[in-house]
């Protein structure tokens, strides 16, 4: 009789020690959480170092225990208010979101698996808390919108909790720019300067953005164009001019994602007309070098197509777009033609070593400079060039 006594004290403690986990919120210790405000948009994150929360399959006693990782959100609401939230995961994010909601007790009074609209009454006024939930251990990003209607009329209410203000910044992004806000810890996000505030998001094209409170809109802050007008004393054209030959040409590459950038600006003393690179690093600025005429008084060279192919098919040269400053280490070909000296560089094979050339026309040849390659003193020449000296 002792026996049973004690195994049914042991059963009832099991009990009741699973009734206090579920009533409490039956949920693992959690991270800050999340305050929602009416018509909060947010997006976010659950990954494998998110928390773990326990809560219930089905809503009631009987319910089983599961847990699972997510993130915690709470709100503030009267009695008989109606709440409508929406959850979806990211495209291509492999993400089963469920909702998990508990009352101003820790009690569980709702649980969802439906990423569509989810609704709920309230039936005490105070602090709801929702929990943002991946089934079946999955992870990824989501989106989650957060919608409260006071219903009117409403009656026994114990309390009144005062929604909690939507700040400047977020009432500016949800209810004026109809942009989305993320973290500003991703890459490639658009970053929005609100007076003192700063959101971010990915509706837009990534850069960095001014509001204007006067005529509710955002402009794109230029910080490379900052730099140029600063560092090198130019006033730089909103746009370039197509052909941009008259101006300073000006391209800069942003360290942030290695892309070229392109400004162009009215000749000064200091720069003449023609194209530049700017390197913000050692604040220095070199022209470039491109494979044109020496005398650059023919705009358009018909025979430019011509004479690269005549080094790449008869001599097996890639030409490269522009030569660089320093040649001591490419293959240098002059073309004097019509008493104009044009000039093409491109990278050495196995034929052709470094060097400067001047291309024969009668010949097809590629004399090297400095050399005296004659049939008399050479073995073996191909296209001109001495090979294997007698």
């Amino acid at each position: 009789m002792a026996q049973t006594i004690k195994r049914s004290m042991v059963q009832t403690l099991a009990v009741a020690t699973t009734l206090a986990l579920l009533t409490v919120g039956a949920i693992a210790p959690h991270a800050t959480s999340v305050p929602l405000s009416n018509g909060a948009k947010i997006d976010g994150y659950i990954r494998s170092s998110s928390p773990g929360y326990r809560y219930r399959a089905n809503t009631g006693t009987r319910g089983m225990s599961l847990t699972a990782r997510g993130e915690d959100h709470t709100f503030s609401a009267r009695q008989g208010e109606t709440i409508e939230i929406t959850v979806q995961a990211e495209d291509g994010s492999t993400l089963q979101p469920i909702l998990v909601l508990f009352d101003p007790t820790g009690r569980q009074v709702a649980m969802s698996n439906n990423p569509g609209v989810f609704r709920y009454q309230t039936t005490q006024a105070g602090t709801y808390r929702l929990l943002v939930l991946g089934q079946n251990n999955s992870l990824g990003r989501y989106t989650l919108a957060f919608n409260g209607m006071a219903t009117p009329g409403t009656t026994g209410a114990s309390t009144t909790v005062p929604s909690q203000p939507v700040g400047q910044a977020d009432q500016v992004m949800n209810d004026i720019l109809r942009l989305r806000v993320i973290g500003c810890g991703v890459p490639r996000v658009a970053k929005i300067q609100i007076g003192t505030e700063e959101r971010c998001t990915r509706d837009i094209e990534p850069g960095v953005y001014s509001y204007n409170a006067n005529t509710k809109s955002i402009q794109l802050v230029d910080s490379r164009r900052d730099l140029l007008a600063s560092k090198l004393q130019l006033t730089l054209l909103e746009n370039c001019p197509s052909p941009a030959t008259s101006v300073v040409q000006i391209v800069m590459t942003d360290a942030q994602d290695n892309r070229d950038y392109t400004y162009c600006a009215q000749p000064t003393r200091y720069l003449k007309a023609g194209a530049y690179r700017y390197n913000p690093a050692t604040d220095s600025i070199a022209a470039i070098e491109t494979s044109t005429p020496v005398n650059p008084t023919i705009p358009v060279d018909p025979k430019a197509a011509t004479r690269k192919q005549i080094l790449l098919q008869e001599y097996g040269l890639n030409v490269l777009d522009n030569c660089p400053a320093t040649r001591s280490r490419f293959v240098v070909v002059n073309f004097p033609e019509s008493g104009q000296l044009y000039q093409y560089c491109a990278n050495p094979n196995r034929l052709i070593a470094a060097g400067e050339y001047t291309y024969d026309e009668n010949t097809g040849g590629l004399n090297k400079a400095g050399a005296n390659n004659t049939a008399s003193d050479c073995a073996v020449s191909v296209g001109g060039i001495c090979l294997l000296k007698k």
